[in-house]
């Protein structure tokens, strides 16, 4: 049972429960190893990287390289919103006065 909401019918409807479930834990898994867990972008994130993986395998659909394109981008957006939106980067580019 898929953890996140897939709206994009388009993508997501050729494909079986489990195999969406497998892209869905590799994408989870990729998402925390670059460091992601403030719990909204990890979810766009992930999502974005599911509509990645699932267009690939049909890439032979008409309109399939736009969507991939599309969630390659705002995969890429939300990785960097993240990273200079949490509290660790910010902490680490403050500068440290000694007394």
């Amino acid at each position: 049972m898929a953890i996140y909401t897939y709206d994009d019918s388009f993508i997501v409807d050729s494909i079986d429960a489990t195999e969406l479930d497998n892209v869905e834990l590799k994408a989870i898994e990729e998402v925390e190893k670059v460091g992601i867990s403030d719990a909204f972008y990890k979810e766009k994130a992930v999502v974005s990287k599911v509509y990645i993986e699932l267009s690939l395998m049909q890439l032979e659909n008409d309109g399939m390289n736009d969507k991939y394109k599309a969630y390659k981008g705002k995969y890429k957006e939300y990785i960097s919103l993240a990273k200079n939106n949490s509290s660790s980067a910010n902490v680490s580019t403050m500068p440290i006065a000694r007394g």
